[in-house]
Order: C-alpha cells, then structure tokens, then sequence
C-alpha cells in the first residue's frame, strides 16, 4: 500500500451470513449513494466505493495514516448497520473485514467470481464498475481506491479468460436452470415468465433460450420495457399485475426483479396450480428480497428454487480445482505488481523532488557564470548550458535507479521514508546556495603611513 494511504473491505455475504438476514438486509430504502457519502464523511476515509448485489454489501474505503484500522472499524460498522436498518448487535457477528493486501486480494477475489454463489459466475464485475462508477458521479474516489478497482476489473476478466473459470462460470440463472435439469428432465420446448426487465433479467433470458425453452415472456411494471425484452425471445411483455394469470399458461417463473415483497404469492401459485391440470410448476427464484414467496414450495407440484438452493446444493458440475487454484495464482501475482506499483509511485515525488533541486543548482549556477561572463558568445553559453545538464542527469541516474529498485523492495516504505527526509518534496525549490565568495585577504599596504 501507498505510505500515506491504505484500503480496507468492510462487508457482509452469502458466505458470512443466512439468506434471511441478506434478504432484510436488501430490503433498505438507502441508496447506496448514501452509504458512500456517510462513508466518506467518517474523519480519515477519504473515498469509498460501496458493491451491493442481492447476495453481497461490502464498502471499500480509502484511508490516511492513522485512521480506522483492521481493528478499529466501529464508525464504519455503525454506518453499515443503520444503512440496511439492521440492529448492530445482530449484524456484527456477521460482517468480516480485511486490510491493505489483504482488502486488495479480497477485491481481486470477488471481481473474479471466486467470492460468489456459482464461482465463476461473471455478473459480479458490472456490478464492481458501477460500484465505481456511482463513487465518481459523487467524487468520492480516492487514487489509491480507483486504481485497486480498475485493477480488479482488468484481473476479474483474466482470470476468466486464462484459468478456464470463463468457460465453466456461469449466471445464477443457468445454475438454477441446471438444478431443473437435473431433477426433471430437460426444459426443451417449454415456456418460461422472466418477472422484471433489468440488466440482470436481460441475463436470465439469455440463459433461459440457451435451455432450449419455446417461448421467454416477460413482465415488468413498465410494459413496455417488458415487451422489448421479451421480442427477442418471441415472447410478449406483460404488466405485474398479470404475473398470477400467466402463473396458470407458463411451466418456467423466474424472479429477477430487485422489487421487494412478493409478487408472486403462496396463494397466487395454489390458485395457478387448480387450473394446471397437474402440470408442475418450477419457481425460480434469483432475487433478494424474493420475489416469489417460500412457502409455495410447500405446494404439491411445484419445484422450488432460490438463492438458498443454490448455496447449499453447491454445483455438481463444479469447476476443476485446478482453475480454481490457477485463478487465486493469477491473483496473488497481481496483488504483489499492484503493491510494487503503489511503492513505485510513492518515489516519484521523492525523485521530482531531487531533481528539480539539482536543476535549481544548476540554474543557479549558469545564471551565476553568465553574469561573471557578461559578452560571451551565444554558441559557447548553449555548450556550456548542455554540458552542465548532462553532468545533472548523470550524477542522478544511479540514484535514481536506487530509489526505485529500493522503493519497490518489501520493505520500500521505511526507504522512501528516509529519501523523503532526504530529498522529499518540503525540499523542493530550495535548492542548496551556492556557497558565498571568499572574503578577500586584508590589503596590508592600506593604511601604512608615508614619510621617511
């Protein structure tokens, strides 16, 4: 990390907490625009970017020396408990933290997929980008914070691309369309209701046509956006009020909708299931708060899946272990240039710093035979001007080159501190005097008395 800032994660996940308590707790009214402007306001955090998915709520902040450490995250704990409304005391046995490396590994992590309910799974990273995106709108992001985040995108999809996870992620909606398959047969020629019409939903129905499914209709509280979505499927769009009709034509519900309460009810599926004729329903359901309600599972005839399903029947056709373990490889080699790089661009100021005191010498000094030199020829001043500039850039090339290779060292920081003690930047502009003339010798003659 940079010597005068650090990274930390506060954060809670599937992998730290029920699924009951994720669904209250993406049920808030806070923005997440609010979370990042409380965040930021906490003395010492001088950037946050929030990533909140309906698994997921972590804050990355940037902070100065001195401010809340791995040890020392209260402020930061309280905020994140009255944003989602949850008491304190209930969330806090829940939430993890890392810091510096390991909040930057941890970022790799999640950006790669290796965090999430399906690993691999590649929906994560636009959510980190928008992450970012949301902090920029609001100026909130802090150089150290933004690098750490542009990073993990870049890392996110070359772990994808160079560990095979590309080619066994997949979307929470094909890992609940697998469940299906592998207890029912194949959903080929069948026709599925998408509820909601977002960026994610655009993902459930790309994942539903490539299951083979006849027809992918969609409803959303905007029809019309619904009907967009749905035209490339050959389906039609629908309003939400018209979701417990279709609950008796369709033989796939998924819920995609970030809505909360349920738009698909116990009573609304009991009802669909007297005029199916014994036709089984199958509940998909991918959102938190749900969408559809639990207890329909309870229902005979229905196939019920959600968020908890997945976690907890894991995937079958799980990844190898050998592209798990060439990801998190991938990762710590990047974590490791991430941190060179941070060393490396706390020298430069030290380095500006030396040179232009160099530079001010020799300016000084030229300035200094110019005028002792009043007349000389034009030619003979430019040689001179580059002779002395060349004698600057060779005398500060080897310690140039020391700084950086020191800077970049494990323990580059203690080094830096020193060169800043050195050559730091409150030295900059004050360039060493030149040493004055030398008094000349008393003219011993003066004052002698004349006569004889």
């Amino acid at each position: 990390m940079s010597p005068s800032s650090t990274m930390l994660v506060l954060g809670i996940s599937h992998a730290s907490a029920p699924l009951d308590l994720l669904e209250r707790l993406a049920g808030t009214d806070r923005s997440a625009e609010d979370l990042v402007s409380d965040v930021t306001s906490v003395d010492g955090i001088d950037a946050a970017v929030v990533v909140s998915t309906c698994n997921r709520l972590e804050i990355y902040a940037e902070t100065r020396d001195g401010a809340p450490g791995p040890g020392d995250l209260g402020d930061i704990g309280e905020l994140f408990a009255q944003h989602t409304g949850v008491d304190h005391d209930e969330i806090a046995p829940h939430l993890y933290s890392h810091h510096a490396d390991g909040a930057v590994r941890h970022l790799f992590s999640v950006a790669s997929g290796l965090e999430s309910v399906v690993v691999g799974e590649d929906q994560i990273l636009g959510q980190v980008k928008l992450g970012l995106e949301r902090s920029q709108r609001l100026d909130r992001t802090g150089r150290v914070l933004a690098k750490a985040v542009q990073t993990a995108l870049r890392v996110g999809k070359r772990a994808r691309n160079e560990t095979g996870l590309n080619e066994a992620g997949r979307s929470l909606a094909t890992a609940g369309l697998g469940f299906f398959e592998r207890r029912v047969g194949s959903l080929h020629g069948k026709t599925a209701l998408v509820i909601g019409a977002g960026a994610f939903a655009g993902v459930v129905v790309a994942a539903l046509r490539r299951s083979g499914l006849d027809r992918v209709h969609v409803a959303n509280r905007t029809p019309e956006k619904a009907q967009r979505l749905a035209e490339t499927t050959g389906g039609a769009g629908y309003d939400l009020t018209d979701v417990p009709r279709l609950l008796t034509e369709v033989d796939v519900v998924v819920g995609a909708t970030a809505a909360t309460g349920h738009l698909v009810t116990a009573r609304h599926v009991e009802e669909a299931l007297a005029a199916r004729e014994g036709r089984e329903l199958f509940l998909l359901d991918l959102s938190l708060p749900h969408n559809i309600a639990p207890t329909a599972a309870d229902l005979p005839g229905v196939t019920f899946v959600d968020l908890r399903t997945i976690a907890e029947e894991g995937q079958e056709d799980e990844i190898s272990t050998a592209s798990v373990q060439a990801a998190h490889a991938l990762i710590d080699a990047e974590v490791e240039q991430f941190r060179t790089g941070l060393r490396l661009a706390g020298a430069k100021p030290v380095l500006t710093a030396l040179r232009a005191a160099a530079t001010e010498a020799a300016e000084a000094e030229l300035n200094r035979l110019a005028r002792r030199l009043d007349g000389i020829d034009g030619t003979v001043r430019r040689e001179i001007d580059r002779s002395v500039r060349r004698i600057v850039d060779k005398a500060l090339h080897q310690p140039t080159v020391l700084v950086r290779e020191l800077a970049a060292d494990p323990d580059g920081a203690r080094h830096i501190a020193a060169f800043t003690r050195l050559w730091g930047p409150r030295r900059a502009g004050r360039a060493p005097r030149a040493p004055p003339p030398p008094t000349p010798p008393p003219d011993r003659r003066r004052g002698r008395r004349r006569g004889g």
